[in-house]
């Protein structure tokens, strides 16, 4: 029988241990190569670890409190059609520029101090990139007397691919809202001396009822209004900015996505290896006793003879 030092042993082990691993990896390497692992077996491994009302708004029983709020509608009412006869008409404006740039981020940044400065704010920055080429969107909003200067000094950042600009008139819809807020303020009136007039629990009910509904109306339209007078007040710019593409694109590259991969085939050779042995486990204890009784027998049939 062939005696193996223990040395020898160990390099034995060693070695093909060494030779499982790689070849184990190369399999993970050959699975992610044709996009197995991507959708298959990696991803399940990777899916293991991924009407109220104001309380001003509450039953009227105190005068100087019904007195204020009458007071404080006829006061809105008045600069809204004071506003109407200052510009006359109510334009709501909005831009799109499309710019070729030669730094995305660089671009950002003196969009939102030109908002900035300006008097205005930024809404919104989108970024992506994609072939080594760098995209993104900004919104901003600037008073509508600066709206003009606004998309001159974007228009110096770089190259304008396309330009849109659009005016709205609003007036109309501006008057119509401040008509029915002007009706429904005295309905609202009206029904408050009805209630400082109701004598019976139900009669005050009812009236509370209709109030109530009247008010939430009222609510409503002032909220339309005001942003209606927000829309006029802010122009909107939209900028879209690209880099230029480049003739030559380096590909990048995902390590984590192939190393990922190598040692998903690493788990599971050694996974399969650990079942064979358990699975062979109960047969090595039967069959090794089994063998070294074979052997004595044999070799006393041989000192026999």
């Amino acid at each position: 029988m062939l005696q193996l030092s223990k040395r020898k042993l160990i390099t034995i082990i060693a070695t093909f241990m060494i030779v499982v691993f790689v070849a184990s990896f190369i399999l993970g390497l050959a699975f992610y190569s044709t996009g197995i692992n991507a959708g298959g077996f990696l991803g399940g491994l990777g899916s293991s670890s991924e009407g109220a009302f104001p309380a001003s708004f509450a039953v009227v029983n105190a005068p100087d409190q019904t007195a204020k709020m009458a007071a404080q509608a006829a006061a809105a009412q008045a600069l809204m059609y004071s506003r109407l006869e200052t510009i006359g008409r109510m334009m709501v404006y909005t831009a799109q520029l499309s710019l070729g740039v030669n730094n995305v981020d660089l671009a950002i940044n003196n969009i939102q101090e030109i908002a900035l400065d300006l008097g205005g704010n930024v809404t919104g920055i989108t970024t992506s990139k994609e072939g080594g080429r760098k995209t993104g969107v900004v919104t901003i909003r600037v008073p509508q007397g600066s709206f003009y200067t606004a998309i001159q000094a974007i228009e110096n950042l770089g190259e304008v691919k396309s330009k849109e600009v659009k005016g709205e008139d609003v007036t109309e819809q501006y008057v119509d809202l401040s008509a029915r807020l002007s009706n429904l303020q005295k309905q609202e009136q009206r029904l408050i001396e009805i209630l400082e007039m109701c004598k019976t629990v139900e009669d005050v009910l009812k009236v509370e009822a209709e109030l109530n509904q009247i008010r939430g109306e009222i609510e409503r339209l002032i909220g339309q209004i005001r942003y209606i007078e927000s829309r006029v007040d802010l122009a909107t710019i939209i900028v879209l900015l690209g880099e230029p593409e480049r003739w030559i694109s380096m590909p990048e590259m995902n390590w984590a996505r192939p190393i990922e991969a190598g040692l998903w085939g690493v788990f599971i050779v050694f996974q399969g290896l650990i079942a064979l042995v358990i699975v062979a486990s109960p047969f090595i204890a039967i069959g090794t006793p089994i063998y070294y009784l074979y052997r004595r027998r044999q070799t006393k049939n041989k000192v026999t003879i």
